[in-house]
């Protein structure tokens, strides 16, 4: 594995395993790379959020309808 596969692999790693991430990662492209991956765990995150949040509500219509017929 070249240098730049090895440093964006332990990157990535760190973005997964939530650990605080400093990279050795220079090259802008790999950079970008990188980012594009932070965005869509945050978008994750959120996303698992706001349908955590609205369980509850979601159920508790569907028991209503349920009694309802």
């Amino acid at each position: 594995m070249t240098d730049k596969a090895e440093g964006l692999c332990r990157a990535i790693d760190g973005l997964l395993l939530s650990r605080p991430h400093k990279t050795s990662v220079v090259e802008p492209e790999m950079q970008q790379l990188l980012r594009v991956a932070q965005l869509r765990r945050e978008i994750g995150r959120r996303i698992v959020a706001i349908g955590a949040s609205r369980q509850d509500e979601c159920w508790q219509r569907l028991e209503a309808t349920l009694r309802a017929r």
